[in-house]
């Protein structure tokens, strides 16, 4: 006969397994990002940042100026034609075929 694991034991190791994973992915990303130069990492965070303050203080802006029928939907809309551009930018320069892809830094090594 097994012995029964209580509940307590089994939350821990569930704990476990979900950090070990994150720790896991983490180092892998580290390794990825070790890859590139270093001045294209603090490009793309860059990038990131910049996305991030355009995304919410654009659409925000036009939110609160405009009227309230038309607010909403126009802020929704600004918002997802600067998603597309700047998924567009991503992808030209990080994507899988980018100017700065992983694959390619890969191949040269």
């Amino acid at each position: 006969m097994m012995p029964r694991k209580n509940r307590l034991k089994s939350h821990v190791e569930k704990t476990e397994d979900l950090t070990n994973y994150l720790l896991k992915r983490k180092r892998e990303n580290i390794k990825k990002s070790l890859v590139r130069p270093l001045y294209q990492e603090a490009l793309k965070s860059l990038f990131l940042v910049i996305v991030l303050l355009v995304d919410t203080l654009i659409p925000l802006e036009i939110f609160l100026d405009l009227s309230v029928s038309i607010n909403i939907v126009l802020a929704i809309i600004v918002l997802f034609i600067f998603l597309y551009v700047e998924i567009r930018i991503y992808n030209a320069f990080w994507g899988k075929n980018g100017r700065w892809s992983l694959e390619k830094y890969k191949k040269n090594r």
